[in-house]
């Protein structure tokens, strides 16, 4: 008999665990994972439609990519390390 699908396991546990099984098997559990996750991620609604509309208001369709490139481009540095900066102004 089988472990209850709702006892808690520790990935060391899963990892090892995996490890003994067939590749059929290994197959057999993607699938079931993946169908699992399509089940649960069709009943959360993952979009924010009332942003996404304030967000289409704000747009402006005559800004093109090449002028937000050519706009990043200006900005001296790398955006990392002014990024990781700003981090340690404020810690």
């Amino acid at each position: 008999m089988g472990m209850p699908t709702n006892t808690p396991m520790s990935f060391d546990t899963l990892r090892a665990s995996l490890d003994h099984l067939t590749v059929k098997e290994l197959q057999l559990l993607q699938r079931e994972v993946e169908k699992r996750l399509e089940d649960l991620t069709a009943e959360i609604d993952w979009l924010d439609t009332e942003y996404m509309e304030e967000a289409r208001k704000d747009a402006d369709d005559s800004i093109t990519l090449e002028s937000v490139r050519a706009a990043l481009a200006k900005i001296p540095g790398s955006m990392s390390d002014l990024i990781i900066a700003e981090r340690e102004d404020r810690f």
